[in-house]
């Protein structure tokens, strides 16, 4: 088993990253083409809003995964190490994230101590995770990472929830 360190929804995070970015630089150029001094004006609730969404865990959650269990750290606050007999639940939840062109399913595993309802189930993304509840965005990358930093009872249970609703 390794040791291995993911974002729990890197996707998300790179993409809000992006988002901001083209949004600073472009709301900058028209600020800088008409008011020049504007561009530090409109600095500080750029950089209050960055600071808001990275202290929450929806949107930077890392996950440290080892034998011991995981140290589930937030970014900007200490860490908190967990057992994973904690989490006697690793369930499949998904939501349908649709726009203008196509609709597709975004896959998860949820590794939790609770019982989630259907409705959480496919609206996984309006659920907020926390240390009971931990969700972890589906991609190969991770799927692999998780397989070779899980102890064995706990990766064969995420490889039998890949196998049956994710892989088809």
């Amino acid at each position: 088993m390794k040791k291995c360190t993911i974002l729990a929804n890197e996707v998300l995070l790179y993409a809000w990253i992006a988002c901001h970015v083209v949004l600073f630089l472009s709301a900058g150029v028209v600020w800088w083409l008409y008011e020049p001094a504007g561009i530090w004006m409109m600095l500080i609730p750029i950089c209050s809003i960055v600071i808001y969404c990275f202290e929450t865990e929806r949107w930077c959650l890392m996950l440290t995964f080892d034998r011991d269990g995981v140290l589930y750290k937030p970014l900007f606050r200490k860490g908190m190490r967990i057992q994973y007999s904690n989490y006697p639940r690793i369930q499949y939840a998904y939501y349908m994230h649709g726009n203008m062109f196509a609709a597709y399913k975004v896959n998860f595993f949820v590794f939790t101590n609770r019982r989630l309802t259907d409705e959480e189930l496919t609206q996984i993304n309006q659920v907020a995770p926390s240390s009971d509840l931990i969700k972890i965005r589906y991609t190969r990358k991770t799927y692999k990472k998780l397989l070779e930093a899980l102890p064995p009872s706990i990766a064969l249970e995420v490889k039998q929830i890949h196998d049956v609703y994710i892989k088809k």
